[in-house]
């Protein structure tokens, strides 16, 4: 089986960053699910004290 010896680029030809995707991946289902935890408090936290002042 021959492998792609073309390098990898940073981004897609309609500009996505390939290199958050790529690590994204690299995770484990379990990391995954806890970063997106993580993010989903921050922005709650953020509402709140938005809706607070």
């Amino acid at each position: 089986m021959q492998g792609n010896t073309e390098p990898l680029t940073d981004y897609a030809e309609d500009g996505v960053d390939l290199t958050l995707i790529r690590w994204f991946l690299s995770l484990t289902p379990a990391e995954r699910l806890r970063f997106r935890q993580r993010q989903i408090n921050r922005i709650l936290a953020i509402r709140a004290l938005n809706a607070s002042g």
